[in-house]
């Protein structure tokens, strides 16, 4: 059997593919990759078809050996990836030899790494998935973050492999990233001073930030709502705590929540989102569910003119 060996397991390591879907009735959020132009694009360049796994690790520093020789490529935040005494730069097809060591360390900008291995990493899904949620202690290897001396299954190698964009739309940098949002039904209930003051104002990502959500700071923003029952919670949605600082949710999202929602951040930004670091600088755009829709068709678009 094919393996794959964490020598350095990196920060936050898990096995993730593009999630599971239909469980938010029952608890069980989506989870799969943060950043999902990545997790595509890496799935692509591999030819993998089957929404084969990889594994996604934060601020880079992970090492590993393979059993076998294999091809690789990481995809996500610029990585700069050391095999034996050779130096890359990540979105290249890569090679290792068999017990070859392989360091894979970031180059200062994003957060998130997705390494995708020829075959992908083989283990059985959980509920249509191989994504891990470590909260309920499902899918991946144990339902948990991967650990120093880890040993991973992997599939057979295709040999399919594609071309690679490089410059994937979740890795430009932007000295301001505007979060496009759809404004729900609690929007319509803030005054229009807290409107304003959410939409006018410049936020900065805080280091309070994981696969859960991303927490904002800026000037608090009162909603004026004082109780609310809990309700369902999606992709994107901009709760608004007492303290004022919103908090986009995002992947492992717990499935309910009764704190105020301005509305939802739009999927594509989401995924730029995720890519920053502490002290970016957002700021919120109201949009129309048809301009959302756009958004979306081009997206799409792009996606499949890179990935056909």
């Amino acid at each position: 059997m094919r393996t794959l060996a964490l020598i350095r397991s990196g920060i936050a390591t898990t096995i993730q593919d593009t999630g599971r879907s239909g469980h938010q009735q029952i608890g069980i959020p989506p989870s799969g990759a943060m950043d999902k132009f990545a997790m595509l694009m890496g799935q692509r360049h591999l030819g993998h078809r089957n929404n084969e796994a990889a594994l996604e690790f934060a601020y880079g520093d992970l090492a590993f050996k393979t059993s076998h020789p294999c091809h690789f490529v990481v995809t996500g935040a610029p990585a700069l990836i050391t095999i034996g005494d050779a130096a890359h730069h990540s979105g290249s097809l890569e090679h290792t030899e068999a017990n070859q060591m392989v360091n894979i360390q970031t180059s200062g900008h994003g957060v998130y790494n997705y390494l995708h291995v020829a075959g992908g990493i083989a283990i059985p899904t959980c509920l249509g998935s191989r994504s891990t949620s470590p909260r309920e202690r499902i899918g991946g290897l144990e339902g948990r973050y991967l650990r120093d001396g880890d040993i991973l299954p992997l599939g057979p190698e295709s040999k399919d492999y594609k071309p690679l964009d490089s410059i994937m739309p979740s890795n430009r940098h932007r000295d301001t990233l505007s979060l496009r949002f759809i404004p729900g039904f609690q929007f319509d209930q803030f005054s229009e001073t807290t409107r304003q003051k959410l939409i006018s104002q410049v936020f900065s990502v805080t280091p309070r930030a994981n696969r859960m959500g991303i927490a904002l700071s800026g000037d608090p923003v009162d909603t004026g709502i004082q109780a609310l029952l809990s309700e369902a919670t999606c992709y994107g949605a901009i709760q608004i705590p007492p303290d004022g600082d919103p908090i986009v949710l995002l992947n492992d999202r717990q499935t309910v929540g009764g704190y105020p929602k301005a509305g939802a951040v739009i999927s594509g930004d989401c995924h730029r989102l995720v890519q920053s670091r502490p002290g970016q600088r957002v700021r919120f755009v109201a949009i129309t569910p048809q301009e959302a829709d756009r958004v979306a068709w081009l997206e799409h678009h792009y996606l499949e003119t890179k990935l056909s």
